[in-house]
């Protein structure tokens, strides 16, 4: 057996530690769609939790108490701070990955502030593929079983959303309920 066959077989493999939720590293995908979806549910739970545990919400009447802005004082107000603080966080930890991904740098984040760019950009993230083979931010990292599932469950539900809002929006134009663009655009302008 030569030296060289038992030196390939006891080499020590060195695993790094890929932590999601800090911005080193990369995110393909269906990895960044993914975890944009268990933010989002997270967040909701937790906001609807919060929203039941200081009286926002009455779950036996279905109904938002009356003394609404009231309750956004005091600690219940910091709570649902925190709680945006760290949705937005985490969005962008998730955009920079995939940003890394991409081979370009985090601050490129700092464009889905600019109101126009900002839907390109998101589409650029979506759309473009990553570098497949090691980058100046690592090496590629394999989205897992139920990243991909999430991400698919997410963009169906973006489809059937999309499809759903213009089915109504035409039925309602179509039954008189609401004004076609043009009808509003005419009697805004019947003034000038």
């Amino acid at each position: 057996m030569n030296t060289n066959d038992s030196s390939f077989f006891s080499r020590q493999t060195t695993t790094t530690s890929d932590n999601p939720l800090k911005p080193d590293g990369r995110f393909g995908r269906l990895s960044m769609i993914g975890w944009y979806g268990f933010l989002n549910i997270i967040s909701f739970f937790a906001l609807i939790a919060l929203s039941l545990a200081v009286g926002i919400f009455n779950i036996n009447t279905m109904a938002l108490n009356e003394q609404f802005v009231g309750i956004f004082t005091g600690a219940s107000g910091l709570a649902y701070l925190a709680i945006m603080i760290l949705y937005i966080y985490f969005y962008c930890v998730f955009v920079v990955r995939r940003l890394h991904d991409l081979n370009k740098a985090g601050w490129l984040l700092l464009l889905l502030f600019i109101p126009v760019i900002n839907l390109f950009f998101i589409l650029y993230l979506l759309l473009a593929s990553g570098t497949p083979t090691i980058n100046q931010y690592g090496a590629p990292r394999p989205a897992a079983v139920w990243e991909k599932i999430l991400a698919w469950l997410m963009i169906l539900i973006s489809v059937l959303s999309l499809l759903a809002t213009g089915s109504i929006t035409s039925y309602m134009m179509g039954s008189g309920e609401i004004e076609s663009p043009t009808e509003i655009i005419q009697q805004s302008t019947e003034y000038f």
